[in-house]
Order: structure tokens, then sequence, then C-alpha cells
């Protein structure tokens, strides 16, 4: 009776241990899809933006290749496509399938599962990219050379197109022709190394409801932030990120449902490695959502 206890108990401890086994080898598959896991940084590998090329794109009807699709960035920033389809090798090429300019901005080359590829957009404008393999995989992105100088921190923004340079706001983001932007924050005041952890606090204040719809502090290592806003139907915000890990260098996500209006985005420095900061270090930038 003894020996069969024992027996069933060893057995139900194999069985526990092989389905945390199995659990935790998917774990970064699962995250990864849901963008909410943070990749731990490659060697010479410098991106600040993660595009992953999903399971199963090879198939012309799947619902997305390319996630996200749709990007819109500040100039400077890396992107780099990781190809997380173990069906299929990939590429990613400027240009549109079988267009003149295919290719002659980047092309990565025969990506096999789990490699990646980097480009640093560093001009203004439209770009879209494709799968020569698979044309019907296509994405762009929208560099913008949009900016705002403070008297602590440089805001450069991924501003959709349409944004007057006489404009009274130093952002915009239109839901309808984007789902989402990026920021990065460059402080002006205050000089740090690479290796230095700085920690920010991000205040979204909404001028029509006169209420603050977002407030969350956030850790970068070395000198700049960047967030993204992505526009949703949620209730709550969710935030994840950041995209890179050791070092942290990559964006973090703000999915929330921003209410059509005048907005202003306050930027503080609140800790310089595990000191806090003893003066004042913020601005304030003014923003317009609409729809």
């Amino acid at each position: 009776m003894h020996n069969n206890i024992m027996l069933k108990f060893l057995s139900l401890s194999l069985l526990l241990i092989i389905s945390i086994i199995i659990l935790y080898c998917n774990i970064p598959s699962i995250a990864g899809e849901l963008g909410m896991m943070p990749i731990t940084t490659p060697n010479k590998l410098l991106p600040t933006y993660v595009i992953d090329i999903t399971t199963g794109s090879g198939i012309s009807y799947k619902f997305q290749h390319f996630y996200p699709l749709n990007i819109a960035i500040p100039v400077g920033t890396t992107v780099a496509w990781f190809d997380d389809d173990p069906e299929q090798i990939h590429t990613v090429t400027s240009g549109g399938a079988g267009s003149s300019d295919s290719g002659k901005l980047f092309n990565s080359g025969i990506l096999s599962y789990l490699s990646s590829f980097q480009y640093t957009f560093n001009q203004p404008g439209k770009f879209l990219y494709h799968c020569e393999i698979h044309p019907w995989m296509i994405g762009s992105v929208y560099a913008s050379d949009s900016n705002k100088q403070g008297k602590n921190f440089k805001l450069t923004t991924g501003t959709n197109m349409g944004f007057e340079d006489n404009s009274p706001y130093d952002w915009s983001f239109n839901t309808t022709e984007i789902d989402r932007i990026l920021f990065n924050i460059e402080p002006l005041s205050v000089n740090t190394d690479k290796k230095t952890p700085i920690t920010y606090n991000i205040d979204i204040y909404n001028n029509e409801l006169k209420k603050e719809i977002f407030s969350k502090s956030f850790f970068a290592r070395g000198n700049d932030l960047q967030f993204e806003l992505l526009s949703s139907d949620l209730d709550e915000p969710l935030v994840y990120g950041p995209d890179f890990s050791d070092p942290i260098i990559g964006a973090y996500h703000i999915r929330d449902n921003f209410p059509d209006g005048t907005y202003i985005l306050k930027v503080e420095m609140t800790g310089i490695g595990s000191n806090l900061t003893q003066t004042n270090i913020s601005d304030e930038f003014k923003g317009i959502i609409s729809s």
C-alpha cells in the first residue's frame, strides 16, 4: 500500500515537472507574440523598436504578417525585424514588391527562423517594405523629423503626416491615419553614460476632460527614453516593454483609449542611478489627438 502511494506521488511529481518545463519553454514565444516580454539584446544589435515576422506568414490569407504592420517613428530610430516564423524563410526588402525601387534602400537577404535584420531611418518620409519570397507580406514605416526642444528635454516624435510646421502643438496623433506613434525623450540638462539607469515619470493630461489620463514611471539605461502611444478601446491602459533588455534600449508601449482633444505631456526625470534628483528636471509639451 505504501509503495503504491509513493509511486503515485512520484508520477504526479514527474508530471508536474514536465508540465512546468513545457510551459517555461513556451513562455517566450507566447509572450513575444503579445509583445509583452523584452528580448535579450543580441551582440552588435542596437535597435530601439521591434517588428515581428509572425508565425505562418508564408500563407497569403493570414491576417497579419508583420507586427506591427504600420509604424510612425522619429528620425534616427533603429528598427529590428525578427523572424519568428519557424515554417518559412523571409526577407525584409524596401519598396513595393516588383517595383523599380525594390531593395534600393535596404535588403536583409534571406532571414531564417530567429534571425534578425536592422535598419536606421535617418531621413524623414514614408517607406514601404515587403518580403521578396512572399510578396503579399507588406509593411510601412513613417519616419518624422518633428521635434520640440524644451528647457531640459528634446522631444522627437513619429507625428503623423500632414502636421503643419506652424502648428501650436508640439506633437499630433491622428488615430484614423495610424494607430500608433513613437516618442523619443532626450535629456539636455543632464549627461550620463550608457550604463546609468535613469528614472522618468510620464504624465499625460487631457485639457478637455480636465483630468490626468496616464501616469507611470519608466526606466531607461543611458540617456534617451522611448515610448509608444497605441490607440485602442481599452477601459484601462495596458503598458508593456521595453522591447529589449540587457541593456534596456527598447521602446515601451502604452495602449489606451485616448479621447479626442488637446493634451499636455509632462516629462520628469526623477532618478539618476540609485539617487533621486534634488532639483526639478521636467518639461511640458502640448499635443493634440484626433480621429
